[in-house]
C-alpha cells in the first residue's frame, strides 16, 4: 500500500487561529493506513537502517519512504462503533538489550494483556511476544524512567497503589514485576490523568496525578509523599511537567477532562506556608469560550510536548479523540477531528502564552500522540492514529 501524501492547510477550518500564510510551519499530511488498527502509534528504527520508521498497531512502517509495512503480531479487524482496540499504546525501547528497539503494546484496561514484541534482528515474519502483565489501569500509562538509572518501567496503579511495572535486566522475558511507591488508595480502574516530572526541583521525577503530586524521597526504600492538588473536575490523559513561564519553577500541563472540554497549564507557585501550590492559566475552554481562546475541541485524550519550531520553547500538541465511545457517545462526537499544535510564547509584561495552530482537521487521535523527526531534517513530525487510521505529519520550516 502506497501512503496518500498531500499538504494540509491550517486555517482551511472555520474558526482557526492562525491561518496557513503565517503559520511558522507547514505539515505535508501522509496516511499511512485508512483502517482502524490502533489508538497509539510510536517511532523507532526497527531495522536498523539508519532511517527512523514508525508502528502503529500489528504493523510497522519503514522509513524513510514508509510504503513498505511488516506485520509484527496477526492483525485482527476492528470495529468502528465499539470500545478501543486492542493496541492503545506502543512503547519502543530494546527490553532485552541486543542492540535492537522492541515493541510494548498496551491495549484496553480490564480487557486485554501486556506483551511486548521482541525485534527478530533483521529476519521477517512475526515477533515473538513476551507476557508483562494481565491488566495495565489507568488511560494514559507511560514507559518512564524513574529513577534516573536508566532502567524503564510502566506507570500504572496495581492493587491500590501506584508506580511502575519493571521487567528484570536480568531476564526481561520474564512476567514484569510491580513496584508501588504511593500510599494505598481507592483508584478508578478506568483513572485519567498521570505523568512523570520534577515538580519541585531536587532532581528526583515526581509522580503527577490528577489529584496531586507525589514527591520522590532521596531514600528508594521510603513511601512518596503525597501533596493533594486536584488539576481537573474528571481528568485528563497525560499529564506533562515543564517550565511555562521560563521562572526555573516546572509547571503542569494537562486537559481538564479527556472526554468533555479544557486544556490548562498550572503556574507552580510557593504558598506562604513554603509549600508548593499551583495557579490555573487556561489554554483552551468549551464551545462558549471559543472567541476567547481561538478555538475549542472536546476530547483532547492524548497530548506531547516538543519544541517544533526551534525556538528553544516547547510547545503542546494534541486533538480531538474519534468516537471514544461510539458515534454516540461523550461531547461532540462527529465533530471535525482535528490536530492542534499550541505555540508557546513568552511575553515580559504579559506572560506565557499558548496560540493554537491547526495541522489537520480529517484524522484526530486516538489515546496516545508520538512527535518524532522521522525524516531526520532537524524538525520534529507529528503522528497520530484514531478511528480513521494512522497519520504521519511532516512538518517543514517557512
Amino acid at each position: 500500500m502506497t501512503p496518500l501524501r498531500f499538504f494540509a492547510l491550517p486555517g482551511a477550518l472555520l474558526g482557526a487561529s492562525i491561518l496557513s500564510a503565517s503559520a511558522p510551519l507547514q505539515f505535508e499530511k501522509v496516511v499511512l493506513n485508512e483502517q482502524y488498527l490502533a489508538d497509539g502509534i510510536s517511532a523507532g528504527d526497527f531495522n536498523r537502517d539508519g532511517h527512523m520508521d514508525i508502528v502503529c498497531g500489528p504493523y510497522w512502517y519503514e522509513g524513510p519512504g514508509f510504503v513498505r509495512r511488516h506485520e509484527f503480531y496477526p492483525m485482527v479487524p476492528q470495529e468502528l462503533e465499539k470500545h478501543p482496540t486492542d493496541s492503545l499504546f506502543s512503547f519502543v525501547h530494546d527490553f532485552n538489550r541486543d542492540g535492537w528497539p522492541d515493541i510494548l503494546v498496551c491495549g484496553r484496561v480490564k480487557h486485554h494483556e501486556a506483551f511486548w514484541y521482541e525485534n527478530p534482528r533483521g529476519d521477517g515474519g512475526l515477533w515473538k511476544k513476551h507476557f508483562v502483565t494481565h491488566r495495565v489501569y489507568g488511560e494514559s500509562p507511560e514507559l518512564v524512567k524513574p529513577y534516573g538509572d536508566g532502567e524503564v518501567g510502566l506507570l500504572s496503579h496495581w492493587e491500590g497503589r501506584w508506580g511502575w511495572w519493571r521487567p528484570d535486566p536480568a531476564n526481561p522475558t520474564k512476567p514484569w514485576t510491580f513496584q508501588g511507591v504511593t500510599e494505598v488508595a481507592t483508584w478508578a480502574e478506568y483513572y485519567h490523568g498521570s505523568g512523570l516530572g520534577d515538580v519541585n526541583g531536587d532532581g528526583r521525577p515526581d509522580l503527577v496525578l490528577n489529584d496531586g503530586w507525589w514527591e520522590q524521597p532521596a531514600d528508594r526504600t521510603q513511601a512518596w509523599t503525597a501533596h493533594r492538588f486536584r488539576f481537573g473536575a474528571r481528568g485528563g490523559a497525560h499529564i506533562l511537567v515543564d517550565d511555562v513561564n521560563g521562572d526555573g519553577r516546572n509547571d503542569i500541563i494537562t486537559a481538564l477532562d479527556a472526554h468533555r472540554w479544557g486544556l490548562s497549564w498550572f503556574e507552580n507557585v510557593k504558598a506562604d506556608d513554603g509549600s508548593i501550590t499551583f495557579r490555573e492559566h487556561r489554554i483552551m475552554g468549551d464551545r462558549t469560550e471559543e472567541p476567547r481562546f481561538g478555538v475549542a475541541f472536546s476530547q483532547p485524550h492524548a497530548l506531547a510536548l516538543a519544541d517544533l519550531d526551534g525556538d528553544g520553547l516547547n510547545d503542546i500538541v494534541t486533538g480531538k479523540r474519534r468516537w471514544a465511545h461510539g458515534p454516540t457517545g461523550d461531547v461532540e462526537p462527529m465533530a471535525a477531528p482535528v490536530n492542534y499544535w499550541f505555540r508557546l510564547q513568552r511575553d515580559p509584561v504579559q506572560g506565557a502564552s499558548y496560540t493554537p495552530i491547526l495541522i489537520d482537521d480529517a484524522s484526530g487521535l486516538g489515546t496516545q500522540l508520538t512527535v518524532a523527526d522521522v525524516n531526520g531534517d532537524g524538525t520534529p513530525d507529528v503522528l497520530t492514529a484514531s478511528k480513521l487510521g494512522a497519520f504521519l505529519f511532516l512538518a517543514r520550516k517557512r
